[in-house]
């Protein structure tokens, strides 16, 4: 049986990616209390999966892994983690990837 795995982190950035006529969000989190640790989701096609329950947004991903994203977690990282973002950025300047910031304005949610 599968189980999903559910990521609870403490901030959040849903970035865009487009390389050609491919598209993928992902969601890059962060753990301010562990460690500045981060990761970056494997993904979604659309934003069509992103629901808002309560206090949190929940995202399944194209790994079967779910997001449970804290409303006011929304670009909440530290130094390091920006840092990180930043590497991201410059990466796919480098491949050509055009790389944008997807704001999640919670009064439009479902």
């Amino acid at each position: 049986m599968f189980v999903s795995t559910i990521h609870c982190p403490d901030g959040w950035t849903i970035l865009k990616f487009e390389d050609g006529e491919k598209i993928a969000y992902k969601i890059f989190a962060t753990w301010r209390e562990e460690n500045d640790k981060w990761q970056l989701s494997s993904g979604a096609p659309d934003l069509s999966a992103l629901k808002k329950e309560g206090d949190k947004f929940v995202w399944e991903q194209a790994s079967g892994s779910i997001y449970h994203l804290p409303v006011d977690g929304e670009h909440c990282n530290t130094m390091y983690q920006g840092q990180v973002l930043e590497s991201i950025k410059s990466s796919c300047i480098k491949q050509n990837i055009n790389l944008s910031i997807v704001e999640i304005t919670v009064p439009t949610m479902h």
